[in-house]
Order: structure tokens, then C-alpha cells, then sequence
């Protein structure tokens, strides 16, 4: 379990975009160490190394206008053919605990944390309390039931959830919980995502997409435009 303040999260952009994002969500995540993968997305029949003696300098000015200024920031510059292999191939070269999707924010004021289950919620906890350690923003823990029977289940989850906050010192009073019923968990979680700056999920296997993070969060991380964190399951 990873101590707050000690925790590394990924953050890939295309440096190929002729508008990159400003990426102030960066610094939201000052209580962390943050890599910058800058990717160069690479045409099927290209060679890799082609396209990087004709890009690489601009793509390099795009990366570093985006670090400049922020401290604990590290960058990687990637020309690539697969987008999802490069992502977890740098996760695990710099032992990242978590990897950022979607959109971006320059405020956190309130964080949504689906719990799905037992599995991977001690690096969700880790993450969510250093998040919180580091910042004046809430919390909400949220379970999708498939039924109304399993209200109860997905309650006691979120209550033992809480109290694993509570043992990292977090204020009992920043964190609230919400059990939904819903045949379909991905849609719920989508449903209240834009009421949050900042999602936190977990992967339920160590890897990405599919094989990774399996149907319930691609479906999410396909979908979804608020900024998200998906916390690797790695040992």
C-alpha cells in the first residue's frame, strides 16, 4: 500500500494534435509524482523511426511547453503504433500507480470513487486519500446494485471503504457514499460523473483495456468526458 504522497500517476497526450490540451489537471495532481508520456501516434505502414526524424523536434516543443513550470513533473516523448501497448508498457517502466483519461480540470472539489467490489480497493484508497490529503475537496463513494437485494451488500462495501479512508486520516465528514440500482453499472457511473471534477476507478486485473480493465470500465473510459484516473492493480 503505497503511502500518501508517494504515489506516480501516468498521463499520456498526443503530441501530434495541433491543439493540445492545456492539461491544468496536472496541477490538481500536485500531491503526486507525475509522468508525461507525450505519444506520437504512427500510420500502420510507417516506420516509426521515419516519422520521428521528420516530428520529433515539434513534438518534443509540444511536451515541454505542456511540463513547463510544474515541478514533480517527468516526460517520456513515444512515436508509436499502438497507442494502449506504449501506455502500459511506460505504466510499468516508471511503476505508475494510476493512468489519467479523459478531459481536464483546474479544480478538485469533488471526487466520484465507484466501488465495484473487494478487488483493488487499497490502491483505490491510497490514491483517493492522497488526493483528498493534498487538496480541500469531498469526497463520494458510489456502488451500482443490480437489485434492490443488493443494496445491503453494496452499503457494507462502502461503509468498509470508508473506514479505510478514515485509517489515512481522512475527516469522515469529506466523504459521503451512494448506492444506485442499476441493471447497467457503466451507465450509472456515467450518469453522475458530471456532477464531479475528477473520477476514480480501478482496474480489476493488472493490464489495460480489455484484457486490463475488462467491459464495465471501457465501456466508461469510452464514454466518459469528466477527467478520470484509473488506479493499476499491480503489486
Amino acid at each position: 500500500m503505497p503511502p500518501i504522497g508517494d504515489l506516480t500517476i501516468l498521463v499520456p497526450i498526443d503530441v501530434s494534435a495541433d491543439d493540445p490540451p492545456a492539461l491544468e489537471v496536472l496541477d490538481v495532481l500536485r500531491p503526486f509524482e507525475v509522468v508525461l508520456l507525450g505519444y506520437f501516434p504512427v500510420p500502420d505502414q510507417a516506420a516509426p523511426a521515419l516519422i520521428k526524424d521528420e516530428y520529433e523536434d515539434a513534438a518534443r516543443e509540444t511536451l515541454d511547453g505542456i511540463a513547463a513550470g510544474r515541478t514533480a513533473v517527468s516526460d517520456v516523448l513515444v512515436f508509436t503504433h499502438d497507442r494502449e501497448a506504449t501506455v502500459d508498457r511506460v505504466a510499468d517502466e516508471y511503476d505508475c500507480d494510476a493512468i489519467l483519461t479523459a478531459g481536464d480540470t483546474d479544480h478538485l472539489d469533488r471526487l466520484l470513487v465507484p466501488i465495484r467490489g473487494d478487488a483493488n480497493v487499497e490502491r483505490i484508497v491510497s490514491v483517493v486519500a492522497g488526493l483528498l490529503d493534498g487538496s480541500d475537496a469531498t469526497a463520494t463513494l458510489f456502488h451500482a446494485a443490480s437489485d434492490d437485494a443488493e443494496h445491503g451488500p453494496g452499503e457494507f462495501l462502502l461503509r468498509g471503504t470508508l473506514e479505510r479512508l478514515t485509517d489515512y486520516g481522512i475527516d469522515a465528514d469529506r466523504v459521503d457514499w451512494e448506492v444506485a440500482v442499476s441493471d447497467d453499472p457503466a451507465d450509472a457511473i456515467l450518469a453522475s460523473a458530471p456532477a464531479y471534477d475528477l473520477v476514480v476507478l480501478g482496474e480489476t486485473e493488472p493490464s489495460l483495456r480489455e484484457r486490463i480493465i475488462g467491459h464495465v470500465l471501457s465501456a466508461i473510459i469510452d464514454e466518459i468526458e469528466t477527467p478520470t484516473l484509473i488506479v493499476r492493480d499491480v503489486q
